[in-house]
């Protein structure tokens, strides 16, 4: 993971001894109510991104409900992307069902990761944003349900 940091939403920050030493490792936090300020940041993250070839790892969900979709995807790592001509590398997390929501406990469990080819932004503009973004959610779609099939069979999750 050298030269790479995460994008968090700011309310991280705050979370105790997790939050300060994301903010030491170099966590970019984005306020998402905001909306100026986190544009900044981004900026700020794309221009880092362009002049130390940094990596950034996005959720562009902005939050994940274990509910057996992928939300809509929020428009700032395509603009990143976009504006710095770098590839998205996809990366996809299956349902899980090691995290109980209502006493924020973790259980022992499984999750299936997997990293999809790079999608190019080589010549794209922000007009090309909208079919980018739904183009690697589609391909995100079909990876989330077939890594998360293997837990339905288990009778861990339900689709």
């Amino acid at each position: 993971m050298k030269r790479c940091t995460v994008v968090a939403k700011r309310p991280l920050m705050f979370a105790g001894a997790f939050g300060f030493g994301a903010w030491l490792s170099g966590l970019v936090f984005i306020d998402r109510l905001k909306s100026d300020k986190a544009r900044r940041l981004m900026k700020q993250a794309t221009d880092r991104v362009i002049r130390e070839k940094t990596k950034l790892w996005i959720f562009p969900e902005g939050a994940r409900y274990n509910n057996g979709n992928i939300q809509p995807f929020k428009k700032g790592a395509f603009y990143l992307a976009i504006d710095a001509q770098v590839p998205i590398m996809p990366v996809v997390f299956s349902q899980y069902y090691f995290l109980d929501n209502e006493t924020k406990t973790f259980e022992p469990g499984k999750v299936v990761i997997t990293t999809l080819p790079p999608i190019s932004t080589k010549g794209m503009t922000r007009n090309d944003l909208e079919n980018l973004s739904e183009m690697a959610r589609q391909k995100m779609i079909e990876v989330f349900n077939e890594s998360s099939k293997d837990l339905v069979k288990q009778k861990k999750i339900a689709i």
